[in-house]
């Protein structure tokens, strides 16, 4: 079935990536996909191309992005730990937009049915909505990181119009949870799109809050499904190959970091990277960085831990706080193998059909602001969804 999406890699194009290799790079613990049928059982992790870049006159280029990270990508070294990789190549740009989607949609799905991890390279960011689509029956509760700098939530008459975030949020059947808006730039949102997240209770992280505090992306990271990461995000001095790049955003190294937390998700089935495009790269520079967001994502995927808090589990303290503006005890779980925290969330009863509490990844700073008897921001948007 995937077969019929894919265009793998010709053997021309494997020759180059593995003549600009050496035998301790990445290339040669990927098996490239040729015509036979394919076994996804034997791999870990599957790596799709998407050439794709008509959703706007200002995306195009941004479909030759997938080849151009691949050559960047198999340079370098293996991860420490074994991971088995599959490149199945890329999906052509259909007759259609739509077509494109479709193709996407499908590959992706197929893949989670079989709990592998994809990883999604080129095209551009309106794809992250058919990248989401791909969940459809599988996951009731998604939860979704999306970096991007500016959040496009404009409503068009023709919905086929709409970037991502719209098409998300109104995406039928709907088995969207919670949304994870990392590294927006304040001068890039409008009044009514902050004041709709609010309304929704989803999550935002300014760039500035950010900013030397990385590790506190980590518990939103920690439960996501699924992550969509615009170039556009990072700074123009370290990522210059974008239509429109800005003198703020993350750097590299955040970037990186970002992509590695994301990759230790135990939860998470999907990650695309979207809008580098090779026409305005120099040197290489940005390919070679989001090779480098790829391969510390698979860093992160080979260190994921199954530390979630578990009732017979001894690995846990367990911390009890109490709110003089609540008749309630907050609870928070510190693991002493990794010092991830937790805190618990009741279900409502008066608006909720489960009864006991909900576990939420979070901080030491929860804890803390907790003790100061406030409620952690955190605590209360989940509440709130609940």
């Amino acid at each position: 079935m995937l077969n019929h999406y894919i265009t793998p890699l010709s053997k021309l194009q494997i020759q180059s990536l593995n003549q600009s290799s050496s035998l301790k790079t990445l290339f040669h613990s990927t098996q490239f996909l040729a015509e036979q049928e394919i076994n996804l059982e034997a791999y870990d992790l599957v790596i799709l191309g998407v050439q794709e870049d008509r959703f706007r006159p200002t995306f195009e280029g941004c479909a030759q992005g997938a080849d151009a990270i691949r050559k960047e990508l198999y340079k370098l070294v293996k991860p420490r730990t074994e991971l088995r990789i599959l490149d199945l190549g890329n999906i052509a740009a259909g007759n259609s937009l739509a077509d494109t989607y479709f193709a996407l949609t499908q590959c992706l799905a197929i893949l989670h049915k079989e709990k592998k991890i994809s990883l999604v390279l080129g095209g551009s960011q309106d794809l992250m909505a058919a990248q989401y689509a791909s969940f459809k029956g599988l996951n009731p509760n998604m939860q979704l990181v999306l970096v991007d700098a500016k959040m496009d939530m404009e409503m068009h008459s023709d919905a086929s119009l709409n970037n991502y975030l719209p098409r998300i949020i109104a995406h039928e059947p709907a088995y969207l949870f919670n949304i994870t808006q990392a590294a927006y730039q304040g001068h890039f949102v409008e009044d009514d799109t902050y004041d709709a997240f609010e309304r929704m209770n989803f999550d935002m992280l300014r760039v500035g809050s950010l900013r030397g505090n990385m590790q506190e992306i980590e518990p939103y990271c920690r439960n996501a499904n699924m992550l969509g990461f615009s170039l556009n995000a990072i700074k123009a001095a370290d990522a210059p190959a974008q239509m429109y790049p800005s003198p703020n955003g993350l750097s590299a190294e955040e970037a990186c970091q970002l992509c590695k937390y994301a990759g230790m998700s135990n939860d998470l089935l999907s990650a695309g990277l979207f809008d580098y495009n090779p026409q305005y790269d120099r040197n290489n520079s940005s390919a070679a960085l989001m090779a480098q967001m790829a391969w510390y994502f698979m860093e992160g995927i080979s260190n994921r831990r199954n530390d979630y808090p578990i009732a017979e589990s001894k690995d846990y303290l367990i911390y009890h706080t109490t709110n003089k503006h609540m008749n309630t005890e907050l609870t928070f779980y510190k693991s002493v193998l990794s010092n991830r925290w937790w805190m618990e969330v009741p279900y409502p009863h008066e608006r909720s059909k489960h009864e006991g509490k909900f576990l939420v990844p979070c901080s030491y700073k929860d804890y803390q602001t907790a003790q100061n008897d406030e409620i952690p921001d955190r605590w209360m948007k989940t509440y709130q969804k609940l």
